[in-house]
């Protein structure tokens, strides 16, 4: 049995003729060769808006009545021409309807410790927190408006799925759903390889207790002031300078990468102060003899609103939106300490 199983059709079984699989069937045997754990939730496609076959159908409609009063006064030239205008508006609601139809040929379904998805035409794909990879084009802010979710996921054996907001409902809730469940799945295991010495990949870029790797370029943590990851573009303000890494989608496990990233360089500047607090020397105006006070650790103020036109946000702007809302433990399950292994 292949991990990605045959979309409902029709085919020979026994002698009984050409059947149909139901598709919920596919799914539960996918979930049982998965060994996905007990089912939690589906999200069917979202509602179709028809406003564009409706206008499609007035245009026709128009175009029908000029054509009739063309016949009705005999010329007949104009109503050919007008009727083959009119087939321009009546195939586009056509095609439209008909992909309105495989649309809502879709179903995503949520278990304990993974996932399927179906889309008309496709096979039916199963993914596992524990190994699964997902990328999503554009990373929600706290303070946005409006929130884009487009899901790319990937597994180990090759399964891939892509899907929307526009073609499932309830986008904010299986957004974050799947993120969390990828992410508390896989941050400890990442954080203790990290803890090991072990580098951590995510794409383009590489992870360990010393540096982060872009391009044959290594940037060492101290160095690193902000991370930022609007517009769908990672960035990173390193010595005062904005440097541009990779589109946030190509980034597997964004949530992971972010985490982690934070992790090793607040254990960084935590190092640094400690280590310019020891170092601070004493006060010459005291007298001989006297101890000096011990002087207050320099906060280290990292700026967070550049002067330069491309800047983002404010720190307190750039707060990325959680991937649950009340998942208690998400990004700070119990995993090694990384400020402790990176001394």
């Amino acid at each position: 049995m292949e991990r990605q199983l045959t979309t409902p059709s029709h085919g020979d079984v026994g002698t009984g003729g050409p059947q149909k699989v139901p598709l919920s069937q596919l799914i539960h045997l996918m979930a049982e060769y998965q060994k996905l754990g007990t089912h939690r939730q589906t999200f069917l496609p979202a509602p179709a808006s028809d406003t564009f076959m409706r206008g499609c159908g007035i245009v026709a409609g128009g175009f029908t009545a000029v054509g009739v009063i063309c016949v009705t006064v005999g010329a007949y030239p104009g109503a050919l021409a007008v009727g083959l205008l009119g087939l321009v508006p009546a195939s586009l609601a056509f095609f439209r309807g008909r992909h309105n139809r495989r649309h809502r040929a879709a179903r995503l379904d949520l278990f304990d410790v993974g996932m399927t998805v179906y889309r008309s035409g496709e096979q039916v794909a199963g993914f596992r927190w524990d190994s699964a990879e997902v990328r999503q084009q554009v990373i929600p802010f706290q303070n946005s408006a409006h929130t884009e979710y487009s899901l790319r996921m990937s597994g180990p054996d090759g399964a891939e799925a892509a899907f929307d907001d526009t073609l499932f409902g309830d986008a904010r809730e299986w957004g974050r759903a799947i993120q969390s469940a990828v992410t508390l799945a896989q941050l400890p295991r990442a954080v203790a390889a990290i803890d090991d010495g072990a580098t951590a990949h995510f794409g383009e870029i590489a992870l360990d207790l010393a540096a982060l790797y872009f391009h044959s370029r290594a940037y060492a943590w101290e160095q690193i002031q902000l991370i930022d990851a609007r517009s769908g573009l990672v960035r990173m303000k390193v010595d005062g300078n904005w440097v541009s890494l990779t589109p946030v989608g190509q980034i597997p496990n964004f949530y992971i990468f972010n985490e982690l990233a934070e992790r090793l360089r607040l254990a960084a500047a935590a190092e640094f102060a400690a280590e310019s607090a020891a170092t601070e020397p004493a006060d010459p105006e005291l007298p001989t003899g006297t101890p000096a006070a011990e002087p207050d650790p320099p906060t280290l103020v990292f700026d967070s609103d550049p002067t330069v036109d491309d800047a983002p946000e404010t720190a307190a702007d750039q707060q990325i939106e959680p991937p649950t809302p009340a998942a208690k433990g998400t990004s700070k399950s119990p995993t090694p300490d990384l400020s402790a292994a990176s001394n």
